[in-house]
């Protein structure tokens, strides 16, 4: 009698066992499907964010932070239409103004191509300027290298007036808490004429949004200084430091206008130069890019 008592409460805390196995598994399914389910979400939320080029900010992944100065390189397949206008009002004389036109594609590998056209109008003459050819290499992924450094090359075939030259740059960049962003270009220009002139110089911009959560408007402070060079459109020299603020606002996901009024600290540069930027960007967003959105940096 008695151990068919203990049988019978062997079998029932067996049992009473099973269903709490039976339960927890239950659970913690319930738990795991309804995680993945809320990973999902997110990631396909985040994943219609601008497509992140190796990790970086989708800022500082699509040609440039600001009108002038560039930053890391376009994510693999992905697209950038611009176009660009540069005014340079001179204390005395007429003005320069510059119209450009530019695309530029991501390649695998941490590669970026691009090709860019430029007319120059002065004195009511609108004519061709120069068109430049470029690539762009990042060394590493994004803050695998501390400032994020990347080369560039480019070439230009002038146009009317104008000599063939190429430029050489090192374009470093960082993303800081609370969503501020920094990039600067250096670089060397030489020219291929009869002068065959070298000069150097940097560009150099910080910004912070204003408008969140999109990041719709953001504002900051641009520099740019040149030890040499000309516009050969006048003739005038092309050197000193100028200095200004930069705006960025962007009316969609995939569209961005930047514009930069520098004032000229010396007689050798423009007493103003306005630079605007309209820029556009498309391509495909890749699994690995919506890993890494814009929402999972520091603030």
């Amino acid at each position: 009698m008695l151990y068919a008592q203990r049988r019978i409460g062997i079998s029932r805390a067996a049992a009473l066992l099973r269903r709490a196995a039976a339960a927890v598994f239950v659970a913690s399914t319930v738990v795991a499907l309804a995680q993945e389910s809320e990973n999902r979400v997110v990631v396909q939320a985040e994943a219609g964010e601008l497509p992140s080029a190796y990790g970086a900010p989708p800022d500082l992944s699509h040609g440039r932070i600001s009108t002038l100065t560039k930053s890391y390189v376009l994510s693999p397949f992905s697209f950038e239409l611009e176009t660009g206008y540069e005014g340079a009002f001179f204390r005395d004389g007429a003005p320069l103004h510059l119209f450009r036109q530019e695309i530029e594609m991501g390649l695998p590998g941490r590669f970026t191509i691009g090709v860019q056209n430029q007319f120059a109008h002065v004195t009511g003459d609108t004519r061709e300027s120069s068109f430049t050819i470029e690539g762009r290499y990042a060394l590493a992924n994004w803050n695998k290298l501390p400032l994020n450094p990347a080369v560039s090359a480019e070439y230009r075939f002038g146009g009317h007036a104008e000599t063939d030259s190429g430029e050489i740059a090192l374009l470093v960049s960082q993303d800081f808490p609370h969503l501020v962003e920094w990039a600067m270009n250096v670089f060397v220009d030489h020219g291929f004429g009869h002068r065959g002139s070298t000069s150097a110089g940097f560009t150099q911009s910080i910004e912070v949004p204003v408008l969140l959560p999109e990041e719709k408007l953001e504002v900051g402070f641009e520099t740019l200084f040149r030890s040499g060079g000309e516009f050969p459109q006048l003739g005038r020299t092309a050197k000193g430091l100028a200095i200004g603020p930069t705006l960025a606002w962007r009316p969609s996901q995939r569209a961005r206008f930047d514009l930069s009024p520098l004032f000229g600290c010396s007689d050798h540069t423009p007493a103003l130069q306005m630079f605007a930027v309209f820029s556009f960007s498309f391509g495909r967003t890749t699994e690995a890019e919506a890993k890494n959105p814009s929402s999972a940096r520091s603030r």
